[in-house]
């Protein structure tokens, strides 16, 4: 009888602690890696004024998401950069303004993040080739986060005062996110 009890008992914690560990073996077969978004505004003559533009990112673009698009359980953003390139132009000329991130479809109200982008050189950015880092609130790169995650795509719209023109150059903006999927 004391070894139908024992065996009882033993039988009970072992199957316990399978049942507990089922989280641990679902999370056995995830993949992890970084992936860039990427999505440029294409500027080309824009005059002197009040510029506005949008585009959408589009997390699929990236081959590694793509991949695994179906089976996405977390995105997380790590950042939001953006870089100026191939300036034409008068000298000098400066870009004032912001960039909203809003969901796709949607107007640009920067409901889900907007940031005020501040008297950036054109030309100087463009030549120097630096990249600017998105400085948005936590709350607004769990919500871009959330939204690539849901729909897989997030509009920006660039919307500020060009000082002098006319002005082409691009501005290439880069979510860097941390992606995990079940790879089963």
């Amino acid at each position: 009888m004391k070894n139908r009890i024992l065996t009882t008992i033993v039988s009970a914690v072992l199957i316990t602690g399978l049942l507990s560990s089922c989280d641990l073996f679902d999370k056995v077969d995830d993949v992890s890696f970084t992936a860039d978004i990427k999505k440029s505004f294409n500027v080309s003559g824009a005059g002197e004024g009040d510029y506005a533009d949008q585009i959408v990112l589009d997390a699929t673009s990236d081959s590694e998401i793509n991949k695994y698009k179906e089976k996405i359980t977390d995105i997380e953003v790590n950042k939001v950069t953006y870089r100026v390139s191939n300036y034409s132009g008068p000298d000098g000329a400066t870009f004032d303004g912001q960039m909203l991130f809003d969901p796709s479809g949607g107007s640009a109200s920067g409901s889900l993040g907007s940031v005020s982008i501040s008297t950036v050189d054109l030309g100087a950015a463009a030549t120097a080739g630096t990249e600017f880092e998105l400085d948005l609130e936590q709350s607004e790169v769990d919500a871009i986060a959330a939204q690539l995650q849901d729909n897989n795509t997030v509009t920006a719209t660039m919307d500020g005062t060009i000082s002098a023109g006319p002005v082409s150059f691009t501005v290439e903006v880069v979510i860097n996110a941390k992606v995990t999927a079940d790879a089963l």
